[in-house]
């Protein structure tokens, strides 16, 4: 964070090519935040750029009162809601693109069977994430995918802790009721194989 300070002191005394390197120090994961958010590749591109073109625009103002890093997420994350209230209808996707955003993180699997089932797995989790509310899914990817904490969070959506943490447990019941049958799915073809 003190090399964040540093490069934004520098910016603000007039070296500009220090926003270059903020770029490149966060370009991979708001791209990662903004395509989890609208799951699509050239929406998230997009909207990664015009969050840092606002980022530049408005650092000259920036206070300091979080940290560059919650501040910029801040923007990606409004950017993203605004973008999907706009979006008159959905989108679809494509195996490809899932299998894009399911497989980030993988851990190694043990057999062909492990493989589908947890391909499956991955497969129901993002369709359930995707029929989330915005700001639930938001809360959601921020915890889960960013690894952030309820304060990053609030500072980032703008809102309370409280209200964070009643956004991501809205989020997690809705998550389990939209597994549910695929769980049961699975119990169902456990007994199956074992009977």
């Amino acid at each position: 964070m003190d090399e964040d300070l540093n490069l934004i002191r520098r910016f603000k005394n007039g070296d500009e090519t220090c926003f270059d390197e903020l770029v490149k120090k966060y370009q991979n994961k708001i791209y990662n935040l903004a395509y989890r958010m609208v799951h699509n590749s050239e929406d998230a591109w997009d909207l990664a750029q015009e969050t840092f073109v606002q980022a530049y625009n408005g650092l000259s103002k920036f206070k300091q009162k979080s940290t560059f890093y919650t501040w910029l997420y801040r923007i990606c994350v409004n950017r993203c809601l605004n973008f999907n209230q706009r979006k008159t209808r959905s989108r679809t996707i494509n195996n490809e693109t899932i299998s894009e955003v399911i497989l980030m993180n993988t851990p190694a699997r043990n057999t062909p069977e492990t493989d589908f089932r947890q391909g499956e797995l991955k497969i129901a989790i993002t369709s359930a994430v995707k029929q989330l509310p915005d700001k639930q899914r938001a809360v959601f990817l921020l915890r889960q995918y960013e690894g952030l904490r309820i304060g990053e969070i609030a500072k980032i959506m703008g809102c309370s802790k409280g209200t964070v943490k009643a956004h991501y447990f809205h989020a997690v019941q809705k998550l389990r009721e939209l597994l549910k049958p695929w769980v049961e799915n699975e119990l169902s073809k456990a007994k199956n194989s074992i009977g």
